[in-house]
């Protein structure tokens, strides 16, 4: 069993609590539709999503006939993948894993990382966390993993952010560690008993904190003599990328 990271807590408390506030269904088809072109699927093909937290992606992959395996360590947020799925009538192939204990022997045609998942444990076991993508897919099979671009991250990231979640408000407080390339981030809640009332006393849910790479050192993980040609993206959607994308995509294949 893999050890624990510095921000496993707050992912098993604290995001599934706001986790479909900040991953959007209607985001998730066209990220899927971009995908499943740039990866020239065909019908029928067997995907891993690593994780895959409540399932939006996994379910628009099943809706489009291929046969989907999702990964993480959240029972929460794999019951709501598993609710999900039922209602969209699909199936889908569900385990509680951490994604660094992954052992599935070439049984894919198509990985994907998505939504920020690579960067929460240290660097040597995200080289190991990219390995096991490797030997999980078929020969000829591709990998896509998107993250957040640090590039453009150091220039914007604001000291703190806020949304409405469900009747409350989220406040984030961040901090970047230009000497690490480490964000670090505390969540707060607070309600408000009517509309127009202060902010009441705010709750700390929550820390995380994430490991930013750069496209220069993403690519270096992915090491030559397992993968092809790896080509970069600054969304899922085919933008170039450049050091103002918010995203850095990488599609490898085996």
């Amino acid at each position: 069993m893999a050890a624990v990271f510095q921000s496993e807590r707050f992912f098993r408390e604290a995001w599934p609590q706001i986790s479909q506030a900040f991953e959007s269904p209607t985001d998730a088809a066209s990220d899927v539709e971009w995908i499943v072109g740039v990866a020239a699927l065909e019908a029928g093909a067997r995907i891993l999503d690593a994780p895959c937290g409540f399932g939006r992606h996994s379910i628009e992959l099943a809706r489009r006939g291929f046969q989907v395996t999702g990964v993480d360590f959240s029972e929460t947020e794999l019951d709501r993948a598993r609710k999900a799925a039922t209602e969209a009538g699909v199936p889908l192939r569900l385990v509680c894993q951490d994604i660094r204990d992954m052992e599935f022997p070439g049984e894919f045609d198509l990985a994907v990382n998505l939504f920020s998942s690579i960067g929460y444990f240290s660097d040597d076991e995200d080289r190991l966390v990219i390995d096991r993508f490797w030997r999980a897919l078929k020969p000829g099979g591709v990998f896509v993993l998107d993250t957040r671009n640090r590039d453009q991250l150091v220039r914007s990231l604001p000291p703190e952010e806020r949304k409405r979640v469900n009747g409350w408000t989220l406040r984030i407080e961040n901090a970047f560690d230009p000497a690490t390339s480490r964000w670090r981030a505390r969540w707060w809640r607070s309600k408000r008993a009517i509309a127009k009332a202060k902010e009441g006393a705010a709750e700390l849910i929550g820390e995380s904190e994430i490991r930013l790479y750069s496209a220069h050192e993403l690519s270096a993980m992915l090491r030559p003599e397992r993968w092809g040609h790896v080509e970069l993206y600054g969304g899922l959607d085919g933008t170039p990328f450049s050091l103002d994308a918010p995203r850095l995509v990488l599609v490898a294949r085996k």
